[in-house]
This record gives C-alpha cells, sequence and structure tokens, in this order.
C-alpha cells in the first residue's frame, strides 16, 4: 500500500514539475520571440531610416548637379572657345537639348543672367536661353567678377568696342564672332554668334 501512495505521490510530483515546466518554457520562448521581434522591427526601422537618408542624399546631389567652372582667363580657353566655332555646342550643352537633360546634368539653375531682352538661366560659369519647348535656344559664358580690362589685357584688343559690349574677331572669313555683353566695366556673357558684320568694312 505504500509503495502505490508512494508512487502516486512520485507521479504527482511529476505532472507538477512537468506542468510547471511546460508553463516556465513558454514564458522563456514567449520572452525570446517578443525579444526577437522587437530586435527585428528595430533593425527594419534602422534599414528604412537609411534607406530614406540615402535617397534624400541621392536626391540633394542630384538637385545640385555638377554646374561647370570655366576659367576665361586661360589660353585653353582663347582656344576652345575664342577661337573655335562652337556655335551649336559648348562643354556637353547643345543647341536643342532640353532643360530636363541639362538640370540632371548640372542641377537646377542657381540665377538668370538678362542678356539683351532675355534672362538666361545660370548652370555655374555657363548660362542658357530656352525656347517654348524648354529646348536650348542660346549657350553663353558667363563668368564671375571678371573686369573688361583684365578679360582685354590676356585676350588682346577686340575688333568692336563700345557701350552695347565687345566683339572679338580677328579672321572676317570663318562664320563666327564672338560677342561679349558688359555691365559696370564687368565681362557678363560671352557668346559665340554668326559672324557678326563690321560697320567699318563695307
Amino acid at each position: 500500500m505504500k509503495k502505490i501512495i508512494l508512487g502516486m505521490v512520485l507521479v504527482a510530483l511529476l505532472m507538477t514539475v512537468g506542468v510547471f515546466g511546460f508553463i516556465a518554457y513558454n514564458v522563456i520562448s514567449g520572452d525570446n520571440r517578443i525579444e526577437f521581434s522587437s530586435s527585428q522591427n528595430a533593425s527594419q526601422e534602422k534599414s528604412h531610416k537609411d534607406s530614406n537618408r540615402s535617397t534624400q542624399t541621392s536626391e540633394s546631389n542630384h538637385s545640385k548637379g555638377n554646374p561647370p567652372k570655366i576659367d576665361v582667363q586661360t589660353t585653353q580657353f582663347s582656344l576652345d572657345f575664342m577661337n573655335s566655332d562652337v556655335r551649336n555646342e559648348f562643354n556637353g550643352v547643345a543647341l536643342g537639348m532640353s532643360r530636363e537633360s541639362i538640370e540632371s546634368e548640372f542641377g537646377k539653375s542657381d540665377s538668370d543672367v538678362a542678356v539683351g531682352q532675355s534672362n538666361a538661366k545660370r548652370y555655374g560659369d555657363l548660362a542658357v536661353t530656352y525656347d517654348s519647348d524648354d529646348k536650348v535656344k542660346n549657350i553663353y559664358v558667363a563668368p564671375s567678377n571678371i573686369s573688361v580690362e583684365e578679360f582685354k589685357s590676356l585676350h588682346g584688343t577686340p575688333t568692336i568696342d563700345d557701350n552695347d559690349g565687345l566683339v572679338y574677331d580677328d579672321n572676317p572669313n570663318n562664320d563666327f564672332s564672338i560677342l561679349i555683353t558688359t555691365e559696370n566695366g564687368e565681362i557678363k556673357t560671352i557668346e559665340n554668334v554668326d559672324q557678326i558684320p563690321r560697320g567699318s568694312e563695307n
């Protein structure tokens, strides 16, 4: 009889231990799952923030672009622009290009430059005017803080020099001239244009 009672007590103890063990296991497993889930959510949130930051950085870089820097006070500029026919294309910008193409390369225009009756959009040291279809109509070099006298000291005496600006054209038979607008003694824009007739030559 004692053995039976002892056996029942042992069975009861084993069952109790089993129940408590099962409960403890579930509690511990539940905590682990919660902890893992929390960690996973944190990881996902961090990944999402990093992705947003990367996208914002990319968009920021895209909006800034790479506006060109052109040093007009060099012999290289004299060769590449002043003495070359670049009426239709210069520094990767061509007549007829879309505004979208220009701004994907250079970013948004940082200011306007008044040229005659038009406003050119400045991108670094370049400026362009657009037609009604947002296609490039004119291409200008638009340097900053270059005086007329500084420019003349390197590029020589212009062919025409008056209140409207300067014209450089050493060769009457090359089909193009360099038209320069000035303001307050400084170079405003430089454009490679169809040859300008010389008033003194008939």
